[in-house]
């Protein structure tokens, strides 16, 4: 309808007219252009948020693990086990199993799928990664170290929990020693993977925070002194 117009126009040289006409139409491409592009950044947008919100609720999943399944009971049994061998007491060595699954899903290799450094600085990324290495590398550790447990340490609860100690009935076997000695390393591996984990919360919130306008009273932790954490 319009070019006919606009042809109508120029066959009577209505130049006017014929102006008109076409920045009505440039007019017309362009706001389809452009609200095409918003909704197409819109969408992008709003994926480049479910993927930050995704990366944050795994980090704080991890975190809260790495205290309250991990770290806190490991201290708290290696604690309670000693304080029965001074008694004069033959527990049986502390050891922890962690219900669930053995291995954690790879929630890094899914979201490095989601184009990251559109969202965050190299810097940013690489300690991601690294994070991610590391947590993995403990985690086939504690493969091995559960594997021990369920073939060497359950078997023998229900016996004489002599079975567990020296002839002289004064020292735990040192199998068992180092079994204890393992896990208390892992607890402290857990504890600085939790602190780790906050650092790289506060770093991702503030980035959410930037782009998206993420209200800054629901941040989740306690975000004084975190780069002291990330840095020593």
């Amino acid at each position: 309808m319009i070019l006919r117009r606009i042809v109508e126009h120029m066959k009577q040289q209505q130049w006017t007219a014929v102006f008109i006409e076409l920045a009505i139409v440039v007019l017309g491409v362009f706001i389809g252009m452009q609200v095409s592009n918003w909704n197409a950044e819109r969408q992008a947008q709003d994926r480049r948020a479910k993927v930050t919100q995704a990366l944050l609720t795994d980090l704080k999943d991890a975190a809260n693990v790495q205290h309250d399944v991990i770290a806190i009971p490991i201290r708290e049994g290696l604690s309670a086990w000693a304080a029965a061998f001074a008694r004069g007491e033959q527990p049986p060595p502390f050891y922890l199993r962690v219900p669930g699954s053995d291995t954690a899903p790879d929630t890094w290799g899914m979201l490095q799928q989601e184009q990251l450094s559109e969202l965050f600085d190299p810097i940013t990324l690489f300690d991601l990664g690294f994070y991610y290495s590391e947590l993995d590398g403990v985690g086939r550790k504690y493969i091995r170290y559960v594997t021990f447990v369920e073939n060497t340490i359950l078997p023998n609860l229900k016996a004489d929990p002599s079975v567990f100690y020296t002839d002289d009935g004064k020292a735990i076997k040192p199998i068992y020693a180092a079994s204890m000695d393992r896990l208390r390393e892992f607890g402290l591996e857990s504890e600085k993977f939790e602190q780790w984990a906050d650092c790289l919360i506060y770093r991702i919130e503030c980035v959410f925070y930037k782009i998206f306008n993420y209200p800054f009273e629901k941040w989740s932790i306690n975000v004084s002194n975190k780069f002291d954490i990330a840095f020593n």
